[in-house]
């Protein structure tokens, strides 16, 4: 009967592929549990929210820089804030010259944007290549009282595991990483291999110290048409993305990939890698497949999640808001193969136009036509 399971167990069901009672609805980035709750737009969301939603609720987990233990580098950053902004300067110094990325933070937005990032050409790419390495692991001892906090809510989203392709090319500008994948696919492959085994080590370490449930994997999203062909995703992502996989399913944890975008030609290809499903699901324009695709696609064997577009939610009216939430379970179902939610994750601290309550319009939308 509806109801007669807690959150968490719904959500370990849909991650085990299992049928659950009725459409789970999981704001994808928004909890009561993340910094969401430090502004006052979000309040009378995540109040609803608390009653009828299950919660992947974001832990951040820290990667080092690019899986290295940050304090055997030179690496310095220094801010200055200047009315609503905040700029921060990083300088590396590495045994070939020194490196520099440039960030800045807006107070209105959650995130902070890259105005100039480490990697921009090849001597800097060579620079980067010099410094030295050793692994690191990152401080767990917060993940219990986290999940203790969440309880039977829902379970802990370990948001921050970046597979090989992105570790090998970290620091690198959009438009140089795009050329260097391009041109230079042998040195790619061995950087990717590097990148993998310094991977694999890591998430043994953190698997032997407790990290789980469920992992956030950042992956394809970069690499989706139209910046990269599927035959790329096939060489350089699915076979070393699967042995990550496999080492989690092994320890009884979980993973969901993020990803944006076209996803007509991935979902095939995340099945290959054995994922248990993936978030941030968009609908067509945005995305070259719609739902009742993508759940056909899938087989039963991952869930989608999202498909509500959230610049959508900032406009239409609440009939066109519950009408798009009748068709999306209508092709997505109750039993589990589709998780309800805005497909992005908010990342303003004001909520722009209806945005608060046509979240809560999906959310109560979601409970009438869910099965709850």
């Amino acid at each position: 009967m509806p109801g007669t399971i807690t959150h968490r167990e719904r959500l370990m069901r849909l991650l085990r592929h299992q049928k659950t009672d009725r459409l789970p609805i999981c704001p994808v980035g928004m909890s009561p549990f993340t910094w969401h709750t430090d502004f006052p737009s979000y309040a009378p969301v995540l109040e609803v929210a608390a009653r009828h939603c299950e919660f992947l609720a974001g832990f951040t987990l820290n990667k080092g820089f690019a899986l290295c233990d940050p304090k055997i580098l030179d690496m310095k950053t220094t801010t200055i804030e200047e009315g609503e902004r905040k700029t921060a300067t990083t300088v590396l110094r590495t045994p070939r010259g020194e490196l520099t990325q440039v960030r800045v933070h807006d107070r209105s937005v959650g995130s902070w944007g890259m105005l100039k990032p480490f990697i921009e050409n090849e001597d800097d790419l060579a620079k980067m290549e010099s410094l030295p390495f050793e692994p690191f692991t990152p401080d767990l001892s917060g993940l219990p009282a986290f999940q203790a906090r969440v309880g039977d809510a829902g379970l802990a989203y370990l948001n921050g595991v970046s597979n090989a392709l992105l570790t090998a090319t970290h620091g690198m500008s959009e438009e140089f990483r795009t050329v260097f994948c391009f041109s230079e696919p042998e040195r790619l492959r061995k950087m990717v291999e590097r990148s993998q085994e310094r991977l694999m080590a890591y998430m043994t370490r953190i698997l032997d110290a407790g990290a789980g449930p469920v992992f956030r994997l950042y992956s394809i999203e970069d690499f989706v048409e139209p910046m990269m062909p599927p035959s790329f995703v096939d060489e350089f992502i699915v076979p070393y993305d699967r042995e990550v996989v496999k080492l989690i399913h092994s320890r009884g944890r979980h993973v969901a990939m993020h990803c944006h975008g076209r996803l007509a030609a991935q979902i095939e290809r995340m099945l290959a890698i054995g994922i248990d499903g993936t978030d941030c699901s968009e609908s067509p324009p945005q995305n070259d497949i719609d739902l009742a695709g993508m759940i056909a696609k899938a087989e039963g064997r991952m869930f989608i999640w999202g498909y509500i577009q959230f610049e959508t939610l900032a406009r239409a009216t609440p009939d066109e808001v519950d009408r798009l939430v009748r068709e999306a379970v209508e092709a997505g179902g109750t039993g589990g193969q589709y998780v309800l939610s805005q497909a992005a994750s908010p990342w303003m601290a004001e909520l722009p136009g209806r945005t608060a309550e046509n979240l809560i319009r999906m959310i109560e939308a979601g409970v009438r036509y869910g099965g709850h």
